[in-house]
């Protein structure tokens, strides 16, 4: 019962809300369009659409925590959209499965903020994720987005590491921009 095609599609059902609906409306439908085997497709045709749907957003709540709890500036500032934001990157990229899933999904996150030029991402928060998971030794960057006590900086990011190789940043406000993050 628990082959792994069948957790390969519990997991593609979990992280996907179209396929949840496609499976909801039509269960015949879906398990033809995604060749199920005979095996996997009595699995899911047994599901229960709505306990499926509430442990989805049970790992997406989890999920969107960590995300949060990693990159705190930015998600304050993102504001009310932060949630819906959160949910569209979701559906567009898979869960990493890395001892280090949840600082690498805030990575990723920080991407998608990045590409699809969404206002609330700050590239301080980014430069750090980025310098703590490639273990690089120094990096300085030049940022207009720094955000102390709800307002806005130019300034300077020093990241490094300590002789122990524990990260460490330093930041120079260079001046205040007349912006609210």
């Amino acid at each position: 019962m628990n082959s792994p095609d069948t957790v390969r599609m519990l997991a593609l059902l979990l992280h996907n809300q179209s396929l949840r609906d496609q499976l909801r409306s039509c269960p015949a439908t879906f398990i033809t369009t995604q060749g199920l085997s005979e095996e996997v497709a009595q699995v899911i045709a047994s599901l229960d659409c709505d306990q499926l749907d509430r442990q989805a957003e049970a790992l997406l709540s989890k999920r969107q925590f960590q995300v949060a709890q990693l990159i705190p500036q930015t998600w304050h500032s993102l504001g009310s959209s932060a949630s819906e934001q959160f949910q569209n990157y979701v559906e567009q990229t898979t869960w990493p499965e890395t001892h280090q899933k949840h600082e690498r999904d805030a990575l990723r996150f920080c991407q998608y903020l990045q590409q699809q030029r969404i206002p609330g991402y700050l590239k301080s928060e980014h430069n750090w994720l980025n310098f703590h998971l490639h273990k690089r030794w120094f990096r300085i960057h030049w940022l207009t987005d720094l955000v102390i006590d709800q307002q806005r900086f130019c300034g300077i990011q020093v990241l490094g590491r300590n002789p122990s190789g524990a990260p460490v940043k330093r930041v120079f406000f260079l001046w205040r921009l007349n912006v609210v993050p």
